[in-house]
C-alpha cells in the first residue's frame, strides 16, 4: 500500500485552516507532483492560471463541457 499524506486544500501559508474539511488524504507520489506543477497555490489561483496559459482566458468552455461529461 502506498504511503497516504495530508494535502491542504488551502495551503497554509495561503491562509488555510488545519481543518478536516480542508484537509484530503492523498498518496505521496501525487502529493509531490501536484506541488511539483503548482507549489503552494490555491485552487482559485490553479484555475486562473490554466485559464490564462492554456485555455486563451476562456473558461466558459472548460465548465460548458464539464456540465455535458
Amino acid at each position: 500500500m502506498k504511503q497516504k499524506e495530508r494535502h491542504h486544500i488551502i495551503p497554509r501559508s495561503k491562509g488555510g485552516k488545519k481543518e478536516r474539511k480542508n484537509i484530503v488524504m492523498v498518496c505521496g507520489d501525487e502529493h509531490d507532483r501536484y506541488h511539483s506543477l503548482f507549489q503552494n497555490k490555491t485552487p482559485d489561483e490553479i484555475l486562473e492560471y490554466l485559464t490564462n496559459t492554456f485555455w486563451g482566458g476562456n473558461y466558459k468552455i472548460v465548465k460548458e463541457f464539464a456540465k455535458k461529461n
